[in-house]
């Protein structure tokens, strides 16, 4: 058999080296482990260091192929002790050649520990002798107990010269003073509950980051950050109340404020273009009714915008200001995603539409449920977006008996002059069902646009991989 092999390697003008490989894989032999050693290191560089370290006992070659990977990703919770993490880490850095790490990715786990045998401060000297001048990806995160709270942050960290580091991101880790910050490179950097040295400092961290990109910031209780040239933005916590925020961000791209709580909030320079997600409910306004200003200033910071997010928690406070002092017109906004509760709809669906005079676009998602008197019947008071220029709805809604989003959807089809489309999204998850004929008497409604397209579909459930009496939380930190 093998004569007749090589009898057809020589027919065919193979070489005496390839036919040695063939000979290999015709034995079955590993062909990967005579590749080079750096295309070795790009293969394991796809693994986790823990991973990469159980390829050692694959054969002699594979021994200490891992070491020379220029990446380094652990967990805490992996070793013994935080002691025997860190020796892990001193041994990983010594073997290195210096500058030869480019990705540095640690997650320390004291959630299992109470604050007396909390030792995360071993990891400070570790995470100083990390040269940073060619790394490119750095993450630090420590995951905390029960009875740890937030002033348990014991990991120190000093940034300098980063002439390489595209992505940063740290959580619980106090940052120290640093003379020569310099991230000319870093485009995304997500930082949460990163205690500075000082206001001044904070400003310096995005201030010299010339090309940054993403930001994601959970200020901590004593911090403010001001920024400059971002594309897109996410400070999804905010700080004590009496704080000030000032933006400004002519390359700003997006921009999410959540759990808001600033009392001065400013935008100097920002994009047209910009996409905002609103989802905070705003409780430092309802503490200062009397300053109700500050409502108005700060949704006419936004104004200007043509794409705008808002959450249910955040309509609920543009309905409790709404009669003393209501939002200002978003004239150059077109398309608007927007959550309410199906009882309060008919009562705030007029009131938010009448913000948006040229609304081309409207995706409502209605969810249940919320104690206020129903109210079943909507305004006869028609917002000018509905005369003028609302093209495409969506709208996505639980069945409920009181067939109150067959009721909504109904109200786009009779008064809408510009609709082109509307699409009503049935969620029948909890087993109710409208009648065929309940849907049928709605699809031959009455529409004010002759070139209204109308279609009801069924939400399509996401399968759920996990058993039934298992809660999972899609981590979203980093």
């Amino acid at each position: 058999m093998m004569k007749l092999y090589h009898k057809y390697q020589k027919r065919h003008g193979l070489s005496s080296r390839s036919v040695r490989e063939e000979d290999r894989i015709f034995k079955g032999e590993d062909r990967i482990s005579i590749l080079p050693e750096p295309l070795l290191c790009h293969i394991l560089s796809f693994l986790t260091t823990e991973e990469a370290v159980w390829t050692s006992v694959l054969s002699s070659r594979w021994r200490y192929i891992w070491k020379w990977v220029p990446r380094l990703e652990l967990d805490s919770s992996d070793f013994t002790n935080d002691k025997t993490c860190v020796d892990f880490i001193d041994k990983f850095l010594n073997f290195q050649s210096k500058s030869y790490l480019r990705e540095f990715k640690l997650s320390i786990d004291q959630s299992e520990l109470s604050c007396e045998n909390d030792n995360a401060s071993l990891y400070g000297p570790c995470l100083a002798r990390v040269d940073m001048r060619k790394i490119q990806h750095f993450q630090v995160e420590k995951k905390l107990g029960e009875r740890s709270s937030f002033d348990d942050i014991e990991i120190p960290l000093t940034l300098s010269v980063c002439e390489a580091m595209v992505c940063l991101k740290l959580h619980f880790v106090r940052l120290n003073d640093s003379e020569s910050l310099s991230l000319p490179c870093l485009k995304i950097m997500y930082l949460e509950d990163v205690i500075f040295p000082s206001d001044a400092a904070a400003e310096a961290l995005i201030s010299c980051s010339p090309v940054l990109e993403d930001l994601k910031i959970c200020l901590s209780k004593d911090d403010f950050v001001v920024s400059f040239t971002l594309k897109r933005a996410d400070p999804v916590y905010s700080v004590k109340d009496g704080q000030s925020v000032v933006i400004d961000t002519p390359k700003l791209e997006y921009l999410s404020l959540m759990d808001y709580q600033f009392k001065i909030f400013k935008i100097i320079n920002m994009s047209d273009s910009v996409k905002v997600d609103m989802d905070a409910d705003f409780e430092i306004f309802l503490g200062y009714l009397q300053e109700r200003n500050l409502f108005y200033d700060f949704f006419n910071n936004f104004s200007g915008v043509g794409d705008m997010t808002i959450s249910w928690k955040t309509v609920k406070v543009i309905y409790i200001f709404q009669g003393m002092n209501p939002l200002p017109k978003f004239h150059y906004l077109t398309r608007l995603r927007a959550t309410m509760c199906i009882n309060a709809s008919f009562k705030l669906l007029p009131i938010v539409l009448e913000s948006y005079p040229n609304l081309k676009h409207f995706t409502l998602e209605l969810v249940k449920d919320y104690p206020v008197t129903v109210i079943t019947r909507l305004s006869t008071v028609l917002p000018h977006c509905l005369v003028s220029s609302l093209e495409y709805v969506e709208m996505e809604s639980p069945v409920t008996e009181e067939a109150s989003e067959l009721n909504l959807a109904r109200y786009f089809l009779e008064n809408s002059a510009t609709l082109k489309k509307l699409v009503l999204r049935l969620d029948q998850t909890s087993g109710k069902k409208h009648e065929p004929r309940v849907l049928k008497k709605l699809m031959k409604s009455p529409r004010r646009s002759r070139l209204c397209q109308f279609e009801v579909l069924p939400v399509v459930p996401t399968p759920n991989p996990w058993p039934e009496f298992y809660t999972y939380v899609n981590p979203t930190r980093f």
